[in-house]
Order: structure tokens, then C-alpha cells, then sequence
């Protein structure tokens, strides 16, 4: 805090919360049994989220946030959380959905203190960088010395490596996410003039960076491995697009190849020969036996099982008999179809659209978030392949909104000089 002042006391709230995501429910700290049941019933766990989501509504409001101007640029989101608040009335348990609904829009309402700040930029940086401070050594830490807490064990019976998160591939998602945004404030630093503290910074940045490598090594999660070197690729891809004069019209040509690829993957199996160049099995480890499972329940096809409800309804207790300790898809489009249908992909599929618009333009436009947007929007796209995070209480979805949310700051009245 000495070498940068980035926000005020607010973000300690957004910055709490990001550190709850990273880790793990509050209440498991102060002893808590189950980790399974108790997120959802343990009473530590509602006071904390209602204090924190109370909390950002009254700054929000004496920041003087127009949600009427709000809702009109970002009418996607909206929309799908409308419909979603509405799925709750046909869930199995209308109560239970809805409050986690609620408990989701709060990495709305985390991002807007964000957003409001003096430059969002900076504050999203210090607050990224300062969390991965506590996440990542305590995660080492814990792998190493308190193995009751840093490790676990796969349904296999696999020991597995978990840091201060609940599974292998939650910690992977918090290092991919953190160590891009410590890769970007390394940047903005390294192009910063000399001055006093730059270097300790930078050699502070790159020992945590080390240690999360090392994490990432530990939990072996491939997709986050596939996800961080792809964000490594796509900033510096968009640092040189950035310079180019016909950069837009590379980078729609680019995407276009992606589709492309992934119309191809579907017909020949391209993806199939990649898995196993990376040493895993074609059926990514076990997913797609989940995958076919979960649509053998037969749920509504069109409006779905209601928001985050499956799992807890009878449907979802016969996949889990099958697989134990599951409680995801595993496939962030397939979990929507299960809690909206066709319509709520439909709708997740609008926002992801006019989210890729917004982040090309603010690429070439050089706007706040301009360097890492397409970086976020992009791997969450790829992520939700074969992790669930769209609409989950994770880094990787609050990041997403983060970097595509439009929100107005509103600057404060200019007082005039009456001498002059």
C-alpha cells in the first residue's frame, strides 16, 4: 500500500469475497462438518454473503448508480437473470434456488464497486494481486505441512491436491485466473518509469507467479494448464493486434478460424488426438459418461429443472449414485440446459455474443480492461467446455463479468472557481 494507493476502504468487501471464491466457505474455518450441505444451510455462511451483498448496495447507492441506466447496457444479463430468478417458481425448491440466485448476482453487485471506483483498472490489479498474497503461499503451505486441509482424495481413490480450495480442478481455475491478472499488472508495472520500490515489485510478482506454477504442477489440472497458456498467448497476441492498423479485422478472421476448428472437431474428432497428446483419456476423465448420464434424467428440454436445483432433486441424486461426490455437469452449457433448458442456452448464448463484441471494442479502443477482456470472455468460453462456471460462485465468472459489465462512472460536479 505504500508503493500504490489503488481504491479506498471499499474494496476490502469485493476483496473478502474474491478470497471466499478462491477458497473456501467461511464456516469450514470455524469447524464446520460437511463441506457438501453446509455452504447452502450454515447459518455463518448466510450472515456473511448478506452482510457482504448489504454492504455493496449501500455503497452503490451513495455512489448514486443508476440501475435504470444499468439495465439498458447490459440488457443480455439482465435478461438471463431475470429469466433465471423465474425458473425458480418450476424448480423443485423455489426458496433454495432463488437464494442462490441472489447469492450469484453478488459478483454483480462486487464487480459495479469495481467499476466505480476512480480507475477500475488499478483497483481490480491491487486487489487481484494482494488476494493471490493470502491464496496462493497459504495453498503451498498447506499442500506441504497441514495435508488435513492442502489435500484430499479423487473418486478413484487418488490423492489429490487441493491448497485452500475444495478440489483439484477449483484450484487450478484460482491460479489460471489470479496468475493473468498478476501477469498484467507485471506489465503495466514494467512500463512504468524508475522509481522508488519497482524492482521489489516486480521480484515479488514473479516469486508469487512461481508459486502458483508450482500449484498448478501439484493439482494437474489440464484444462486450467490449457487455459493459462492460452491467456498467456491471447495477451500478447493482443498487445501486437493492439499496434496493427487492420487489427480487428485479423482478429474477427482468427475467430473465425476458431469456429471453424470447432466445426471440424465435431465432424473428424480433432480434440480426441489433442487429449491424448496431453496423456488423458478421449472421455475427459470420465465427464462424458456424466454428460450422458445427466441427459438420460430427461428434464424439461425447453425451460429445464429450475436454477441450480438438479442436483438436489432426485434426477440429480441418480447421477451422483453413480459418480460419487459429483455435483456438476462438468459443462457449463450443459448445467445451464439443466437449470433453463433451450432457452436459458439461448440467452447464455446472447450474452456471450454481445460480451464478445464489447471486448473486441474495448481491445482497440484501449478502455480500462481493454488488454485482458478478450483474454476472460474467451477462456471462459473454452473453460465451460469441461468445468462448470457460468452463473457459479468462482473467479472465473466473477472475472468475466468484471472485465464485460458497462457501467457509467459518474464523475463528481466540477466546482467553479467564482474568483475567476
Amino acid at each position: 500500500m505504500k508503493w500504490r494507493e489503488a481504491g479506498s476502504w471499499e474494496l476490502l468487501i469485493p476483496g473478502a469475497w474474491l478470497a471466499i471464491q478462491g477458497s473456501r466457505p467461511v464456516s469450514y474455518w470455524f469447524g464446520s462438518g460437511d463441506m457438501a450441505s453446509d455452504v447452502e444451510g450454515n447459518p455463518v455462511n448466510t450472515l456473511i454473503y448478506a452482510v457482504f451483498i448489504l454492504a455493496s448496495v449501500v455503497m452503490l447507492r451513495k455512489k448514486g448508480v443508476n440501475w435504470g441506466e444499468f439495465i439498458t447496457q447490459n440488457k443480455a444479463l439482465c435478461l438471463i437473470y431475470c429469466y433465471l430468478a423465474m425458473s425458480a417458481f418450476w424448480s423443485d425448491m423455489p426458496f433454495i434456488s432463488l437464494k442462490r440466485l441472489m447469492k450469484d448476482f453478488g459478483c454483480v453487485l462486487m464487480a459495479l464497486v469495481f467499476l466505480t471506483q476512480a480507475d477500475p483498472g488499478a483497483a481490480v490489479r491491487a486487489v487481484f494481486v494482494r488476494v493471490s498474497y493470502l491464496l496462493f503461499p497459504l495453498s503451498a503451505l498447506c499442500i506441504k505441512y497441514f495435508p488435513e486441509i492442502g489435500r484430499s482424495f479423487t473418486r478413484a481413490g487418488e490423492p489429490m491436491f487441493t491448497g485452500l480450495t475444495t478440489q483439484k480442478n477449483s484450484l487450478g481455475e484460482v491460479v489460471f485466473v489470479f496468475s493473468l491478472i498478476l501477469l498484467w499488472d507485471l506489465y503495466e508495472i514494467y512500463k512504468e518509469g524508475d522509481r522508488k520500490g519497482k524492482k521489489t515489485q516486480l521480484l515479488i510478482r514473479i516469486g508469487i507467479l512461481i508459486v502458483g506454477f508450482w500449484l498448478l504442477s501439484k493439482c494437474d489440472s489440464q484444462t486450467s494448464l490449457l487455459c493459462l497458456i492460452l491467456g498467456i498467448v491471447i495477451f500478447w497476441g493482443g498487445l501486437c493486434l493492439m499496434r496493427m492498423r487492420q487489427g480487428r479485422q485479423i482478429l474477427m478472421i482468427f475467430l473465425a478460424v476458431i469456429i471453424c476448428l470447432f466445426t471440424l472437431d465435431k465432424t473428424f474428432g480433432l480434440s480426441d488426438m489433442v487429449i491424448r497428446a496431453m496423456g488423458r483419456n478421449p472421455t475427459l476423465t470420465g465427464r462424458t459418461d456424466i454428460w450422458r448420464l445427466v441427459l438420460e434424467q430427461q428434464t424439461d428440454p425447453l425451460v429445464g429443472n429450475g436454477f441450480y436445483t438438479f442436483w438436489d432433486s432426485d434426477k440429480g441424486k441418480a447421477v451422483m449414485n453413480s459418480f460419487m461426490k459429483i455435483n456438476e455437469a462438468h459443462n457449463g452449457y450443459l448445467e445451464m440446459y439443466l437449470d433453463g433448458g433451450l432457452i436459458g442456452d439461448t440467452l447464455l448464448g446472447l450474452l456471450l455474443l454481445t460480451a464478445g463484441k464489447r471486448v473486441v471494442d474495448r481491445l482497440f479502443s484501449a478502455t480500462t480492461f481493454g488488454k485482458i477482456a478478450l483474454i476472460f470472455w474467451f477462456l471462459a468460453i473454452i473453460y465451460n467446455l469441461s468445468e462448470t462456471s457460468y452463473f457459479r460462485l468462482d473467479p472465473l465468472w466473477f472475472t468475466f463479468l468484471l472485465v464485460t459489465i458497462e457501467c457509467q462512472r459518474r464523475m463528481p460536479p466540477i466546482m467553479v472557481n467564482e474568483s475567476a
